[in-house]
């Protein structure tokens, strides 16, 4: 039988991996917090004790026989506040550099990852769930783990104090706190299976939640008349988890009830005894005050420890997750074999075959294709037919299933994809834009590793044709976001700045999929025209549906079902009057 996810052995495998991945950030940090909390559990019974030798000094009728105690009263209780306030110091700072540290480490993580990871269903849902609360969980479990060594380190205090002289009273409060941490616990679960169950709901509601805050989305729901209509939505899911977590916690109110007055007659039966010890002269007034005191924390101390455990418990599901993150591993490894040179290596596709992991359909099938070094390559069929899949293999975001994929004679799984990626530029069709940062950093960023060229700068927005950014007050300072008071392109504009990036990066192999798919016929006539220029001596390969794009290349490749159906130039596959050519006349009758 599978073991059940919340059992004790989980709720100490994290407990023990939060413990490791705490000291390995900060060893010096945690060794002072762990001292400090140990010193800090302790120290109150002292005082307590000797706070209880002062009250029978003073009943004991001695006129100097308080001082001593007094001294020494006032010195632990000096003694217990700096540790206090030392170890509050020492949490919060660690509880910042550990909130920065969390993000930083997850960031890096998931920015490492495959690219085949972040395109998985199951891991991009896994990398959402994590990042709602990964932070928060994490730090309230080393919370609750320093709140565990307090009240560990405090039973075993009054475990010395009170089991000598009253060993029922011990046995009897010790007995009482397990049903408490079994109904919790099992709380704690109901709560965590509303999560499980609806993970849906949830990833659906901080969706909405997104769409409902950019305004992108809200100038067309707008005008649509549909912002009341998510809002709707969004305020279903709110209030369905709303009355799941109402629901338990009106289930759970009976059996708190009860537990609240198990605990008072067991207070009142443990004050009796003692009471009773009084009266009849086996205690002192002022030892009644230290078990009574100490007697009074068994309670307060396993209540803290009932609830930090459950908290813990709850925690650990969400520690499972961001564990899983971090012992990812990839898939794609790089090699060590470096191209040789810095001309365009020869791209080779041979029988590969290829389909996406977790689908029966294959892509390619004995794939077979030659890429000459500084060819002008053109990339052009249905949707489906395997075009993008063909870039994400050539750029090493997978490997193929069965084949090789030689880049300069050497195997992709062989490869150095750093000294690759050196060799490869590459403008996806989903082009990023950068608007927490200046018009410069857009266009440097395709290369950050030169030294900021400004020459090169304007070069590349030049060839690209995108002399708009000369109305710009701050020039190339500008931030490109009003939210950043600066200047907010139009789609084509940013399309246009994407562009100058691979002009600015002048790699030897250029990939450019749906380059031009915003920008206006005059543009794209420019940008190819000073494109083909530029590239001499370079490879470029082009997918794209417009023909205006690809028609001057020099091969064009028509892609039908994962095969190359068509290879040739334009006039040469017009020629042939198969797919390219049937294509090219339905896009120039449109055009007409």
């Amino acid at each position: 039988m599978a073991k059940k996810k919340g059992s004790i052995s989980d709720i100490l495998k994290s407990a023990y991996w939060v413990t490791k991945f705490l000291f390995k950030f900060s060893p010096g940090l945690f060794i002072a917090t762990f001292i400090t909390q140990i010193v800090t559990s302790i120290s109150p019974f002292f005082r307590t004790k000797i706070f209880s030798d002062l009250i029978d000094s003073l009943t004991s009728g001695g006129q100097d026989s308080w001082i001593n105690p007094f001294i020494w009263f006032m010195v632990v209780g000096l003694i217990t506040s700096l540790f206090f306030f030392l170890q509050g110091q020492l949490n919060r700072i660690l509880d910042i550099r550990l909130q920065a540290h969390l993000r930083k480490t997850f960031i890096s993580k998931v920015a490492h990852l495959d690219y085949q990871h972040l395109e998985s269903k199951e891991t991009s849902a896994l990398i959402s769930k994590v990042d709602e609360e990964f932070g928060w969980r994490i730090r309230q479990t080393v919370s609750d783990l320093s709140n565990l060594l307090f009240n560990f380190m405090s039973l075993i205090a009054i475990t010395v104090i009170i089991l000598p002289k009253y060993p029922y009273i011990w046995l009897l409060i010790m007995i009482a706190q397990i049903p408490q941490y079994l109904i919790e616990r099992y709380w704690v679960k109901q709560e965590w299976q509303i999560h499980e169950q609806n993970s849906d709901k949830n990833k659906e509601l901080w969706d909405l939640n997104y769409q409902l805050r950019q305004k992108n989305y809200i100038a067309e729901l707008r005008i649509n008349n549909a912002v009341d209509y998510l809002v709707s939505k969004f305020s279903g899911i709110f209030d369905f988890f709303a009355n799941q977590r109402v629901s338990i916690r009106i289930k759970k109110t009976p059996s708190e009830v009860l537990l609240t007055i198990l605990s008072i007659i067991i207070s009142g039966f443990s004050l009796a005894i003692i009471i009773h010890d009084v009266t009849v002269g086996l205690i002192t007034i002022g030892l009644f005050t230290f078990y009574f005191d100490t007697i009074r924390r068994v309670g307060e101390v396993f209540q803290s420890f009932v609830y930090t455990t459950v908290s813990i418990t709850e925690n650990s599901y969400h520690i499972d997750n961001f564990k899983q993150i971090l012992e990812m591993e990839n898939v794609i490894k790089s090699g060590k074999t470096k191209i040789k040179g810095f001309h365009p290596p020869m791209i080779e596709f041979k029988h590969v075959s290829f389909k996406y992991p977790g689908s029966d359909r294959y892509v390619f099938k004995d794939l077979n294709l030659t890429i000459d070094s500084g060819e002008e390559i053109a990339i052009v069929g249905e949707n489906g037919a395997g075009k993008s899949t063909l870039i994400k293999l050539l750029c090493c975001f997978y490997y193929p299933d069965s084949g090789q994929i030689l880049i300069g004679g050497i195997d992709t799984r062989l490869l150095d994809l750093s000294n690759w990626y050196k060799h490869l530029a590459y403008l996806t069709q989903e082009f990023n834009n950068f608007g927490n940062m200046t018009l410069a950093d857009n266009v440097t960023i395709g290369d950050p590793t030169k030294p900021i060229n400004t020459a090169g700068v304007l070069s590349a927005l030049k060839n690209a044709d995108a002399k708009f950014w000369k109305k710009y007050k701050d020039g190339l300072s500008t931030r490109m976001s009003q939210r950043y008071g600066g200047e907010e392109p139009s789609l084509g504009q940013w399309q246009k700045i994407a562009i100058a990036r691979i002009f600015y990066r002048d790699s030897s192999v250029m990939i450019l999929d749906e380059p031009t798919a915003s920008i206006d016929a005059v543009s794209e006539y420019k940008i190819f025209n000073e494109l083909y220029r530029a590239i001499t001596g370079k490879t470029l390969i082009i997918v794209s549906h417009r023909f205006s794009t690809v028609r001057n290349a020099e091969r064009i490749l028509v892609l039908d079902n994962g095969n190359v159906a068509e290879s040739g130039t334009h006039e040469e596959l017009l020629e042939l009057d198969g797919l390219y050519s049937h294509s090219f006349r339905l896009q120039a009758k449109g055009y007409n």
